[in-house]
């Protein structure tokens, strides 16, 4: 049979870029082929220069009632493929059976969308649909008439005797790991029934070294900027509670020998000539002699590659002889997940085995070898106050550790969704498109939506700029009003200093130049290599102006926040040229203060807890270094 596999576009504020390239639906091509099927794979994601901000006549009521709950922002981005070009692969593919990946709850609109269009143009296919999504969530996704089945967890071993029986009797209520209406021709009921057709699993797949490699050759790797995905190994022991990883993979820890991994690696560099790979694993460092072994037989083959571990890793049983493997072998970027510094909390969200000063242990032995590591922090988890959330980033600029921030959202599956199922937070019938983590829809039972998005903001800022942050601290304890116009010169400066190591920065705001008028208003310019528009790719988008002129906000209210932070004084951004627009000057934005809550209090709360854990006993305070 003719399969097409396909990863359809996302619509959604903000889009994490650089992790999509489709593995999954790679490992399921390979399989196929090996059953004696022609495949294809189409990533709509691949398509960078379709990305494009949506005008107000094309958004969705689902996208219209986003942008009703967001505090802040008023767009929404199309990442990937335009509908022209999806059609035009539909098209020339003709398929019998059409697989569609949906790996997040929030961006399910756009694989409904494919479905139906699927339908429209190949009446006569059969329409799957897999991942993260319609394992957790098959009920919401078989409402969609066009959508026939839904494959349950991993699909290697499930799709091949799946499109076996759809080519010849159909009877797919004989088969595991799948979900279907009753009454549609696939079962062998004599009256339709109401409830669907939900069969077993299947078995998780014991040996991953038996797997069909992914079919590399369906992929074209200059779309992703000559960097592939490896998974090399599945399932997690851990059961923290933000997660939903057990849904598709399990908890057992599998995983392929670290020769069948590097032979891999080898054949993308000696194939492909791809050198850089994002490591999926959800938890690679688990078995740490594995892992050494993989790092001795990369440097034994020579393999020139870089490394990165989107997933992060965790505190234990690291070693100097581990990082020092680590870093030899190409290791870089890497991240702990520290997700909070309040020891009681790690416990609750059974993470009690990591804490800040194993993060910073842990940090302080790759530095010794030469390569930074982040932690990162989850923003407004249910029950933070803002002085919680404001200590855990104070706590780690204090302690050296750079770290990064992700707002907190309700993962469908997951303990702490049901936390906020039974808090009142939300309820079985709210809209699954409002779980985007930066659509900020939701407070957390003590903060509101809108304090949540402006705290984020804050952190970022301290994330990005931790030092700046306590210079200024140093810098209001000698008395008196600290000027705009110095705050805005030193935050240029320290920026220029980010902007020399030539590391990538996560939060895009970092400062080309700033001024003040007489009017005391800040006028700051970022970098155009380093503001939102340059992240999201849409630099140029000649529909931006009218669709969304305010577009970069995201990085003038991080602006704002570093000048609140080192004045002490609140301030606020609003957008005044956008390079997504067109405007030759790039991106720039007026900074000026306000007393506009929560914005006010939220600024008092921080600088209260970063000033008051500075004067404690024992604190060091990293002087300011930048020139």
């Amino acid at each position: 049979m003719r399969i097409l596999l396909m990863k359809p576009p996302i619509r959604a504020c903000m889009v994490e870029v650089g992790r999509h390239v489709p593995i999954g639906l790679a490992y399921l091509s390979s399989a196929l082929r090996e059953a004696g099927h022609r495949t294809a794979i189409f990533d709509a994601l691949s398509f960078v220069e379709d990305n494009h901000v949506v005008p107000e006549s094309e958004l969705t009521a689902k996208e219209q009632e986003k942008l009703r709950h967001h505090p802040r922002w008023r767009h929404i981005l199309h990442w990937g493929a335009r509908r022209e070009r999806t059609e035009e692969a539909l098209r020339s593919h003709r398929p019998d059976v059409i697989g569609i990946s949906c790996m997040f709850t929030p961006f399910y609109e756009a694989a409904y969308d494919l479905a139906r269009l699927a339908k429209r143009i190949h009446p006569q296919a059969v329409v799957l649909l897999g991942g993260q999504h319609g394992t957790v969530s098959f009920p919401h996704a078989l409402q969609v008439p066009e959508i026939d089945v839904v494959v349950l967890g991993e699909a290697e071993a499930t799709v091949g005797p799946l499109v076996a029986e759809l080519a010849g009797a159909r009877r797919l209520d004989r088969l595991p790991g799948i979900a279907f209406r009753c009454g549609e021709g696939f079962c062998g009921c004599t009256e339709p029934g109401r409830a669907p057709h939900i069969r077993p699993r299947t078995p998780f797949a014991a040996d991953l070294d038996a797997l069909p490699p992914p079919a590399a050759d369906q992929l074209d790797f200059a779309r992703y900027d000559g960097t592939t995905t490896l998974i090399t190994s599945r399932g997690c022991p851990f059961s923290c509670t933000f997660c939903t990883v057990h849904a598709t993979v399990g908890k057992e820890f599998r995983a392929r020998s670290p020769e069948n991994v590097v032979d891999e690696i080898e054949h993308y560099v000696n194939r492909y000539g791809v050198h850089r790979f994002l490591i999926e694993d959800d938890n690679f460092t688990f078995d740490m002699d594995r892992v050494r072994s993989i790092c001795r037989i990369i440097r034994e083959r020579q393999l020139e590659v870089k490394l990165r571990l989107p997933n992060g890793i965790t505190v234990l049983k690291l070693s100097d002889e581990l990082v020092a493997d680590m870093v030899g072998a190409g290791f870089e970027s890497l991240f702990f997940g520290l997700e909070t510094t309040d020891a009681v909390r790690l416990r609750r969200m059974r993470k009690g085995f990591t804490s800040l000063p194993k993060v910073a242990a842990g940090a302080s032995l790759f530095r010794r070898h030469g390569l930074d590591v982040n932690g990162s922090l989850i923003v407004g988890l249910p029950g933070q106050t803002l002085a919680d959330m404001a200590q855990d980033s104070v706590n780690c600029a204090l302690a050296g550790v750079r770290f990064y921030t992700n707002p907190f959202y309700p993962i469908p599956g997951s303990a702490d969704y049901r936390t906020c199922l039974t808090s009142g937070l939300i309820d079985s019938l709210t809209e699954p498109a409002l779980f985007d983590q930066f659509n900020f829809a939701f407070g957390n039972g003590e903060v509101s939506p809108e304090e949540m998005y402006w705290a984020w903001a804050v952190t970022q800022a301290m994330a990005l700029w931790p030092r700046y942050f306590e210079e200024g601290g140093l810098r209001r304890g000698r008395g008196g009003e600290v000027p705009l116009a110095e705050a805005a010169d030193r935050l240029a400066a320290h920026s220029r200093a980010l902007l020399a190591t030539g590391r990538r920065m996560d939060v895009p705001a970092l400062v080309r130049d700033a001024r003040v008028t007489d009017g005391g208003t800040a006028l700051v310019r970022t970098d155009p290599g380093s503001c939102f528009c340059a992240t999201q790719r849409v630099v140029g988008d000649g529909r931006a102006a009218a669709d969304a002129p305010e577009l970069c906000l995201y990085s003038g209210d991080v602006i704002a926040a570093a000048l609140s932070g080192y004045t002490g004084v609140p301030h606020a951004a609003a957008q005044r040229a956008s390079a997504a627009a067109g405007d030759a000057e790039g991106c720039a934005f007026e900074v000026r203060r306000t007393d506009a809550e929560p914005l006010a209090s939220i600024t008092a709360v921080f600088l209260d807890r970063l000033d008051a854990t500075r004067r404690e006993p024992g604190q060091e305070v990293v002087g300011a270094s930048v020139p």
